[in-house]
């Protein structure tokens, strides 16, 4: 009996093994193409910025505000005709606020670039589509330009925006934009395992560690600051 009871469990163990292998390669490959697509919007966000920043020799502001003072168009809406979204770009009534009824339905449109295939949620409770990305309000600073000249801590060396797990915005909501030091950290929720990935100001995305030292980070955050930013 006890050599009967191996042998069946050798052979259940033959038989499970190519099983879980099978199973582990197909969600380390599903894992890999989300991180892929992730990394290829936001490459593309970087791109969109950097042609308006071509055209208008200037980023744009992380939000813009009516006459009055009150917030009401994104920086994601502003760089639409760079993402390929033009026509959505021509519907949206810049001189209403993105939440007007008159631009409702324009920004219920998901844009695809937008979204990371690892996130579930692409809609807001009221409807509006969501963004998985954040501007850093460092850079785009709401109401205010600044230029590459402005950065003076060097593009490479400064985060213009960052996926997040949690707290999504609208795409069209001027207060989607944040300070990475808020969002990225060992108590905050991460969108990848144990990190997230940034959009640097020269256009490259890496992958940065929950755990990564405060002051790189900090570093990282500001265009100016003059801080010297160590290997993360």
């Amino acid at each position: 009996p006890v050599l009967l009871i191996i042998l069946v469990s050798l052979l259940l163990i033959g038989i499970g093994l190519p099983i879980y292998d099978k199973i582990r390669s197909h969600f380390q490959k599903r894992s890999y193409r989300r991180h892929q697509l992730t990394r290829r919007n936001m490459k593309q966000i970087g791109l969109a910025l950097h042609n308006y920043h071509e055209m208008y020799q200037t980023l744009p502001p992380g939000a813009i505000f009516s006459e009055r003072g009150r917030p009401e168009h994104s920086w994601q809406a502003l760089i639409l005709p760079f993402v390929e979204q033009e026509f959505l770009f021509k519907r949206i009534d810049f001189k209403k606020p993105w939440n007007d009824p008159a631009n409702q339905k324009v920004f219920q449109e998901e844009v695809p670039v937008y979204l990371s295939p690892k996130v579930k949620m692409n809609y807001s409770p009221d409807g509006y589509a969501l963004s998985h990305f954040v501007g850093n309000q460092l850079v785009l600073k709401p109401g205010t330009n600044i230029s590459f000249e402005d950065i003076r801590d060097g593009t490479s060396n400064t985060i213009f925006a960052m996926e997040i797990a949690e707290n999504f915005k609208p795409w069209g909501d001027p207060s989607s934009l944040t300070d990475p030091t808020k969002v990225i950290g060992p108590d905050m929720k991460t969108p990848s395992t144990g990190g997230s990935f940034i959009l640097l100001g020269d256009g490259t995305v890496r992958y940065i560690s929950k755990d990564v030292d405060p002051a790189v980070l900090k570093a990282l955050s500001t265009p100016d600051g003059g801080e010297e930013v160590g290997e993360y």
